[in-house]
C-alpha cells in the first residue's frame, strides 16, 4: 500500500511542478515587451502595405518629397491639456531639449487624447481606418514650412518608455507622388508640454 501512495504522490507533485511552471510563463509582467523579429536588411523601401516584419534594425532614415530626411532629432511628448501623445522625427536640434523647432522637415505621428503604449502598433494599408492616430509631415523651402497630409501607413513599435526616453522601432510611408517614408530604430527624448 505504501508503494502506491508514494507512487501517487510522486505523480501528483510531478503534475503539479509541470502545471507551475506553465501557468508561471504565462503571468510575465505586461512590461515584458519583446521587439519582434525585424528586416535584418538595412535598406527599406515604400510600401503599400505594411508590418512590424518590414521594418529595418537600422538607425532610423528616411525620404521626403524625394530628399534624404537625416533625423537628428526625436522626442516623444505628451500634451498637458488634450492628453495628445506625439512622436516628432525631424532634421533639426531645439535649442534646448523639448524646445521648439523652427524650419525643419519632419514627420509626426500623434495619437489624440490618449497613450500610445509599449507594444505593436499597426496601420497596415493607406486605407486602414485608424480614427485617433494622425500622421503627416512637413517641409521647409526658403524658410516656408509646408505641412503634408495624405493618405499613410504605419507600424510602430515601442520596447521601452520611461521618464526620460522612449526606445523602438517604426516604418511610415506616405501616398504622396514621391512616395515618402521613415523606417528604423529610434530613442526619443521623453517631453511634457
Amino acid at each position: 500500500m505504501t508503494l502506491i501512495v508514494k507512487k501517487y504522490f510522486t505523480a501528483v507533485l510531478l503534475i503539479c511542478v509541470i502545471s507551475s511552471s506553465f501557468v508561471l510563463q504565462s503571468c510575465k509582467k505586461s512590461d515584458d515587451v519583446k521587439p519582434p523579429q525585424g528586416n535584418n536588411s538595412k535598406d527599406f523601401s515604400w510600401k503599400e502595405k505594411i508590418s512590424v516584419a518590414d521594418i529595418p534594425d537600422a538607425p532610423i532614415k528616411g525620404f521626403l518629397k524625394g530628399k534624404e530626411l537625416k533625423i537628428d532629432y526625436i522626442n516623444f511628448e505628451k500634451w498637458r491639456g488634450s492628453g495628445d501623445n506625439v512622436i516628432n522625427f525631424g532634421d533639426k536640434k531645439p535649442s534646448q531639449n523639448c524646445g521648439y523647432v523652427e524650419n525643419d522637415n519632419a514627420v509626426t505621428l500623434m495619437k489624440k487624447a490618449g497613450d500610445i503604449p509599449k507594444g505593436e502598433f499597426v496601420k497596415s494599408s493607406f486605407d486602414a481606418n485608424m480614427d485617433s492616430f494622425i500622421a503627416d509631415y512637413h517641409i521647409t523651402e526658403k524658410d516656408n514650412m509646408k505641412k503634408i497630409t495624405v493618405p499613410w501607413n504605419c507600424a510602430l513599435f515601442i520596447e521601452e518608455i520611461n521618464e526620460e526616453v522612449v526606445k523602438g522601432k517604426i516604418a511610415i510611408c506616405f501616398k504622396d507622388e514621391a512616395k515618402s517614408w521613415i523606417a528604423g530604430k529610434f530613442e526619443a527624448i521623453r517631453c511634457s508640454n
